[in-house]
């Protein structure tokens, strides 16, 4: 066997070698490829990013290995909370999220830099190309988080009685959205309602009727606000509205009505009355003040207290008789006389000496006990007749002739007189007892009462 040994020259090797390390250096021939510009959307609160056109690295060395790979995108901004991942190495597909919560009403929108990288010419990364520079712009959509809350918690205005506004006050309410969806106030409503008040979708309140003073002084109104997502303020804004009267010639501050108990002394009538010129010139005053009692049931003390209350505060019995019932089937004795409202349903008899009523016999005692009460309240008028003239409260005689009394109680010459016959049985015998009280202001309409409980 015969081995030919061929020898090449050093030199030639040297170049061959070369030529080989020259090709291994350029594998990597090209840098990545972006798109120019990228705008994005992002709702708050959330994390990933909508881009258009989408995130897409291109290289020109695919289907090399780590030449044509996309291994990164880096950002660069002051402080863009983003960050870029890639989804797929060999398409360059990626993708744009935020790092943490992105608050739209903090910060509405952001511009930052994005650049690709490819993955180099090796494993160990060396040799990596980046892309041209390419501007992102994000912005941020709202998302409807805020109610609307008004800047006062109270208004206040005051009116004149009689007028119609077209606007009485303004209300005002703001939203803390970052959108003009979310953050304008686009309705306002009235919450109270049966008010003669409406509101428009600027807040401005107007009467709907015209106002009285001496129906109504003041109104307190809820309204309430909605942005132009339909969120409802969580708080309502009250109104405070005054009436204020119409400038009246005239005494003011008093009442028609003055309420006066027995013995507590004297009373000042009107406290607060004042003279309401309206600026007019004042030659003189000249008042004159008339108290009136005409009611039947009214202006008196006793009108305080309701029958069984009167009969507690005179000690009555709890047998005790009404003589004067509401008429009913079984108390038709009352019927046919003039009444007149009282208090706690009792009714007011008026008497004016041409009626009276028959108590029947089952019902009024025929003789009375060594201890009985008689109780009456009663307003006297003016006598029709003479002043001699007996007028009668209660009376009880004998059946035929009805001209012996057993027992009376009667008004005679200014006073109360109570007539008692104890032996009434005895037709011979005649010894009545009469007890005499002095009524002074009897003719001047006091309440006077009778309460004993022995004679």
């Amino acid at each position: 066997m015969i081995i030919k040994i061929m020898r090449v020259p050093v030199a030639l090797l040297l170049v061959i070698l070369g030529q080989s390390c020259v090709r291994g250096g350029k594998v990597n021939k090209h840098k990545p490829w972006i798109e120019t510009s990228y705008h994005g959307v992002i709702t708050e609160n959330m994390d990933t990013v909508l881009l258009d056109p989408p995130l897409v690295a291109l290289d020109k060395d695919a289907p090399v290995p780590y030449a044509g790979e996309i291994c990164a995108f880096k950002i660069h901004g002051p402080e863009a909370p983003f960050e870029a991942v890639v989804l797929n190495r060999t398409s360059g597909e990626g993708v744009l999220r935020a790092k943490g919560p992105v608050d739209c009403e903090s910060q509405k929108e952001y511009t930052f830099i994005i650049q690709a990288y490819d993955c180099g010419a090796g494993p160990d990364g060396a040799s990596w190309k980046k892309s041209h520079k390419a501007v992102v712009h994000i912005q941020v959509d709202d998302v409807n988080e805020f109610p609307p809350a008004f800047r006062e918690p109270e208004y206040r205005a005051t009116v004149t009685e009689g007028k119609i506004y077209d606007s009485i006050l303004q209300v005002e309410a703001w939203d803390q959205d970052c959108s003009p969806q979310y953050s304008q106030i686009c309705n306002y409503d009235i919450v109270t309602t049966g008010t003669p008040f409406a509101i428009d979708r600027n807040g401005n309140i107007r009467n709907t009727e015209r106002l009285s003073y001496d129906n109504q002084q003041s109104y307190e109104v809820l309204v309430t606000a909605f942005d132009c997502g339909q969120k409802r303020a969580t708080e309502s804004a009250a109104v405070h509205i005054d009436v204020k009267p119409i400038c009246k010639p005239g005494w003011q501050g008093w009442n028609k009505r003055v309420d006066y108990e027995p013995g507590t002394g004297s009373k000042q009538l009107f406290p607060k009355i004042h003279l309401e010129t309206c600026d007019g010139p004042l030659s003189g005053v000249r008042a004159m003040v008339e108290l009136q009692t005409n009611h039947i049931g009214k202006g008196c003390d006793r009108e305080t207290y309701s029958e069984k209350a009167l009969q507690k505060l005179c000690g009555a019995a709890s047998g005790s008789t009404d003589l004067l019932p509401a008429p009913s089937m079984s108390t038709n004795w009352t019927a046919s006389l003039l009444t007149d409202s009282g208090r706690d349903s009792d009714l007011i008899f008026r008497f004016d000496g041409r009626q009276a009523a028959n108590v029947p016999e089952r019902v009024v005692p025929q003789n009375l006990t060594d201890q009985f009460t008689i109780a009456t309240w009663m307003k006297h008028g003016p006598s029709p007749g003479l002043r001699a003239e007996k007028e009668t409260l209660l009376c009880n005689s004998d059946k035929t002739e009805m001209n012996r009394h057993h027992y009376s109680l009667y008004v005679h010459n200014c006073r109360l007189v109570f007539l008692l016959r104890r032996d009434f049985t005895q037709v011979d015998t005649f010894r009545p007892a009469e007890f005499h009280w002095k009524l002074e202001q009897h003719y001047e309409g006091t309440l006077d009462a009778f309460c004993g409980n022995s004679i």
